[in-house]
């Protein structure tokens, strides 16, 4: 759920997917309900779940990304190839020092702590539609199998997209997400299988620089998981900079209003507004790529008493993944 998944533009997750294509959201995924923890209030939800044209020389073409939930500030990952297969599935996984969601960490045992996570992914694409899987999961931390229990933990994403262009720079996103949580305990979580799904659609336009607007709506699925249901709009800004042959530095910056549906009468949104920046460098190597990336993240708290400390977070990723064409 939930929780900021590389051409350099997909530092910005797909939540920046639009900016640097994505950044996110990976990423972290996936939300903007953020899961409840033992200490977070009503406000906040209880789980949060959570891209060829020849001529000589042939020029190189972005074949593959791994499809990752909007946002988990992962960012999604395009490498270049010389040219581009019909269909083609991409293995990514992602080390990364925290995962964070549309502004909030959702592993950390407090918004600006580190707990390293690692997020596999499997996406097959054939022409505009593709269909993924990605995951989330804790490595360290004394707190990773209370978030298990609560679904928030060992989280797991069902990706189906579709892009394609109304005409030159100008394209558009269909995309499905189903996050599911199989192994929370119904007793903390309030359901034995906490799930979300959120449909979404975005538009994205080619210019001086890459700028991109998705909307979506994140719904739980259960009674205990609707309470962080919520619209969330996301534009996005991102620039990919050639660096060295097919190496390139990709920045981003976006932001995510969350608009919730089905709070309890009397609550005040918490961590309503986000905002994330992203910066990664590409290094390809024929079908195979890494991207180092880092990120920071500011999300606003409805206590005027939080302290400073529970708004920031900045942490660091890196992403390994391998290409095969069909």
């Amino acid at each position: 759920m939930r929780t900021i998944r590389i051409h350099l533009a997909a530092v910005f997750g797909l939540a920046l997917t639009p900016a640097l294509a994505s950044a996110q959201d990976t990423a972290v995924a996936p939300e903007a309900a953020e899961p409840a923890t033992a200490t977070e209030t009503a406000t906040v939800p209880t789980a949060e779940p959570a891209v060829a044209e020849a001529a000589p020389p042939p020029p190189t073409a972005a074949v593959a990304a791994p499809a990752v939930p909007e946002d988990t500030g992962a960012g999604s990952t395009e490498v270049a190839s010389g040219e581009a297969p019909s269909a083609i599935i991409n293995v990514d996984v992602e080390g990364a020092s925290a995962y964070v969601w549309r502004g909030v960490n959702l592993f950390g045992e407090n918004q600006n702590s580190q707990a390293f996570s690692v997020f596999p992914s499997l996406t097959a694409t054939f022409g505009g539609l593709s269909i993924g899987y990605w995951g989330a999961f804790q490595m360290t931390g004394d707190n990773k199998g209370d978030l298990v229990d609560l679904g928030v933990g060992a989280e797991q994403d069902f990706i189906l997209k579709y892009s394609g262009s109304f005409a030159e720079g100008l394209g558009y996103t269909a995309m499905l997400t189903y996050w599911i949580y199989p192994f929370a305990d119904e007793e903390a979580a309030g359901t034995s299988t906490p799930m979300y799904i959120e449909p979404l659609v975005g538009l994205t336009y080619a210019t001086a620089l890459d700028l991109g607007l998705n909307v979506s709506y994140y719904r739980g699925l259960q009674d205990a998981t609707e309470v962080g249901s919520f619209v969330y709009i996301n534009p996005s800004v991102g620039k990919t900079l050639p660096l060295s042959g097919d190496i390139s530095l990709g920045l981003g910056l976006s932001a995510g209003y969350k608009a919730y549906t089905d709070l309890p009468d009397g609550a005040d949104p918490d961590r309503a507004f986000d905002v994330t920046l992203n910066a990664g460098v590409t290094l390809p190597f024929s079908d195979m790529y890494i991207t180092p990336q880092l990120h920071a993240a500011f999300v606003t708290r409805n206590d005027a008493a939080a302290p400073n400390d529970e708004a920031f977070i900045a942490w660091a990723g890196v992403h390994v993944g391998y290409n095969i064409g069909l």
